[in-house]
């Protein structure tokens, strides 16, 4: 069930103890477990990381059990403040009907990642109201664009402005919005679709990123959420980078280009829509909080939240 009120996790402080978890793929050395130690220390942060990371069960870091343990665990511990991803892959899907979600109401606190991970972001928004974050994995490199995010939405209690720094965005349909802003990877999203953990978007700002998926692949997500009602709900959409997502012209001809499938879907829809926000698999990212309100502004580019936590 959905909490009808907003739940705001309570923000950062220096010296803060927070959770690292890999609720899908495990990690392939464990140096990456000492990096992202390594990086939130960077913060001021005292870093833990669950049980289940370090494990295998095949290609994921540990059983669903005891990945879903390590988040339930971490949300009902006072000491821990925030919960971080490690990496994406695959895997967070399968631990959703193994989440607390009463506890994980009673006990709010940041969670964030991105990739795999908005399967849990969504699921712990829809199931409980309180706002999650789609931002960098805790694995990953951190670049000063993507820590100067993370640091105002985590630790600072001020609005905040999203406009790109390192690209150019192409407008499909000028025009302002408001709304609350959902989202996250398109296909893990479309796989959500039909089952108690996907969100209500009506009257909401979509955003979304996608890595190594062919045009017609994109083309069969947009139609999923078309066919499901999601995008006639929509006051605006805002899409990220997409990677990698191409066909070879000589190997394939005839395809529709990338820009030619959201043209299709979104254009008929009337609402202001841009591509290429530094939202993507790329270093250099926006944090999104999803669940609060923000003004979108296609023309400029830019997203501005209209409430803190």
């Amino acid at each position: 069930m959905r909490q009808s009120v907003l739940k705001k996790p309570t923000l950062l402080r220096q010296n803060d103890t927070v959770g690292i978890i890999s609720s899908g793929f495990r990690i392939l050395q464990d140096t990456d477990l000492d990096f992202a130690i390594e990086r939130l220390a960077a913060l001021g942060l005292n870093a833990i990381s669950g049980a289940a990371v370090l494990k295998q069960y095949g290609y994921l870091a540990g059983t669903d059990e005891e990945r879903a343990q390590d988040i339930n665990q971490m949300f009902a511990d006072p000491k821990i403040k925030a919960i971080f991803q490690l990496r994406g892959g695959f895997g967070s899907g399968r631990i959703l009907d193994l989440l607390d979600y009463e506890m994980i109401a009673n006990n709010p606190k940041i969670i964030m990642g991105m990739s795999d991970t908005t399967a849990l972001l969504l699921a712990i928004y829809h199931k409980t109201g309180l706002v999650t974050f789609h931002g960098p994995n805790a694995g990953r490199e951190w670049p000063e664009f993507t820590r100067q995010y993370v640091q105002a939405l985590l630790f600072e209690n001020k609005p905040v402005v999203f406009k790109n720094s390192e690209h150019n965005i192409t407008v499909m349909r000028e025009g302002t919005a408001s709304g609350r802003l959902i989202g996250g990877n398109l296909a893990v999203l479309c796989s959500m679709i039909g089952t108690p953990y996907f969100p209500d978007f009506q009257d909401a700002i979509l955003f979304i990123e996608e890595i190594n998926e062919a045009p017609y692949k994109v083309d069969r997500m947009f139609t999923q959420l078309k066919l499901a009602g999601v995008l006639k709900q929509l006051k605006g959409i805002v899409i990220g980078k997409f990677i990698n997502c191409t066909l070879n012209p000589s190997t394939t001809p005839g395809s529709f280009e990338l820009m030619q499938v959201f043209e299709q879907h979104i254009l008929p829809l009337n609402i202001p829509a841009w591509y290429g926000a530094m939202i993507s698999h790329e270093k250099s990212i926006f944090t999104m909080p999803i669940g609060l309100k923000a003004e979108i502004d296609a023309k400029e580019g830019v997203i501005k939240l209209l409430e803190s936590l």
